[in-house]
């Protein structure tokens, strides 16, 4: 993307971080130039106290609060709170904890699900309002929300947000959703985006089948 000088020093100046921080910060705000300070503001969190692990993989680009907006409004959605501020550290990534104990079998595990990974906003990997109905209408989730979690399955199981309770702009549920029978089957997993977070543990928590 092409930025001006002008818009560049206004950052700068703003920021006071250095030139190329502010290049970068400005095509991940696409030019807007109070999107790109409020880029820069943004208090550095160490991976290590969110759920992200440091690997790229599955990770988008730098997210704006204007892609936000715009996402929400393509959507009819509100995201919760909770998974925009994390999001804004790394948008979207592999988890270094990666399963949710049930209180009933699933077609993964009898106690547990499992999950690769926490879908940004954007990019190739991240939530967008095309893909989501195109992905909802081939593999026929309900109409529960959108997808934000990947899990071992390559789409016949996923977790996703659940508006049905709460509207649009309500918090949402967190629900797993298998479509490996006739019907989905849908297990609410927590009662909100952190509660669902704090629950995420590793497979050692869980007993393997043949030691039972």
């Amino acid at each position: 993307m092409n930025t001006s000088l002008l818009d560049l020093k206004k950052v700068q100046l703003a920021s006071g971080k250095r030139v190329a921080e502010c290049r970068l910060a400005l095509d991940a705000a696409k030019g807007d130039v109070e999107d790109a300070i409020e880029i820069l503001s943004r208090p550095q969190v160490p991976l290590a106290d969110t759920p992200f692990d440091d690997s790229d993989w599955f990770t988008g680009p730098t997210l704006s609060r204007n892609a936000v907006k715009a996402a929400e409004m393509e959507l009819g959605l509100k995201f919760p709170a909770a998974y925009l501020e994390l999001l804004y550290i790394k948008n979207g990534g592999s988890t270094r904890y990666d399963c949710f104990a049930v209180d009933r079998p699933t077609s993964w595990a009898r106690d547990h699900i499992s999950i690769t990974g926490i879908r940004g906003i954007g990019g190739k990997y991240g939530i967008d309002a095309t893909s989501e109905l195109k992905i909802n209408s081939d593999w026929g989730y309900p109409t529960l929300g959108f997808v934000f979690a990947e899990t071992p399955a390559a789409g016949h199981t996923v977790v996703m947000f659940d508006y049905s309770k709460c509207g649009p702009s309500g918090e949402p549920q967190v629900a797993w959703v298998d479509v490996y029978g006739e019907q989905p089957e849908v297990i609410i997993l927590a009662s909100s985006f952190s509660q669902f977070v704090s629950g995420l543990t590793t497979s050692l928590s869980f007993a393997r089948l043949d030691e039972a």
